[in-house]
């Protein structure tokens, strides 16, 4: 509606400013152009109060106790809705049954998911940098292309519960000096993901497909590395390439 009634109102400012001159036609363009600008700004304020209020309510929501699959998915399904990112920046979800949910792109920097279900969750290109996933169950969850850097994926301090990416999908997931410790990583695709400087530490990597990853300076054994299905093209903790 307003972009309408601005292009209207632009086109009767150029007819004008084509046949007319003079002083009134000054005083009538300036005071078409003012209206412009009160219009653009009107809507460029009322997108800032939305962001505002958006912002104020994802923090209310996830930012204090931990909260019910029905309210996380009708934020997403919020958001989708209204072509909208999935903001979940900080979101306490510890715990959270996220099975099967499909959050690819979101937003998920420094979110605590500590030993949340994200089984067979759609993650694909998610922001998970910082995030805290110690404990969380990632059997067959779909990572390709998320972004992962220094995400904490330990075990927990009882040391019965590893991060469970089992089947996972990494394909080019930057998993840059990602606490992997203990991580079970058995059969995931891992194929092109940055694992510079990665602890990888007593992860189970059988099976795990390494092809193209890059392993600069990451914490691996050469056992560990033995166990994996291939390694074809991967660079290798001390920067040589695997043929």
């Amino acid at each position: 509606m307003h972009e309408e009634l601005l292009g209207a109102i632009m086109s009767v400012v150029e007819t004008l400013c084509d046949t007319l001159c003079g002083g009134i036609l000054v005083a009538t363009g300036g005071m078409l152009v003012a209206l412009v600008s009160y219009l653009l700004g009107t809507r460029s304020e009322k997108r800032q109060r939305e962001k505002q209020f958006l912002e104020s309510a994802r923090q209310q929501l996830f930012g204090g106790n931990r909260i019910l699959r029905a309210e996380i998915q009708a934020w997403v399904e919020s958001a989708r809705a209204s072509g909208n990112r999935i903001d979940l920046y900080q979101a306490n979800l510890a715990c959270a049954d996220l099975t099967g949910l499909d959050l690819s792109g979101a937003r998920l920097e420094r979110a605590n998911l500590r030993e949340a279900n994200l089984y067979g969750a759609k993650l694909i290109k998610a922001r998970l940098y910082q995030a805290n996933l110690r404990g969380a169950d990632l059997r067959g969850a779909y990572l390709d292309e998320a972004d992962l850097g220094i995400a904490d994926l330990r075990t927990t301090e009882d040391k019965l519960i590893v991060a469970d990416l089992r089947g996972t999908h990494l394909c080019r997931a930057n998993l840059f000096k990602a606490k992997l410790h203990g991580a079970n990583l058995t059969g995931a695709d891992l194929r092109g993901a940055c694992l510079s400087e990665a602890e990888l530490d007593e992860a189970n990597l059988s099976g795990a497909d390494l092809s193209g990853a890059d392993l600069t300076k990451a914490k691996v054994t050469t056992k560990q590395l033995d166990q994996v299905k291939s390694l074809k093209g991967a660079t290798m903790p001390d920067g040589t390439k695997h043929e």
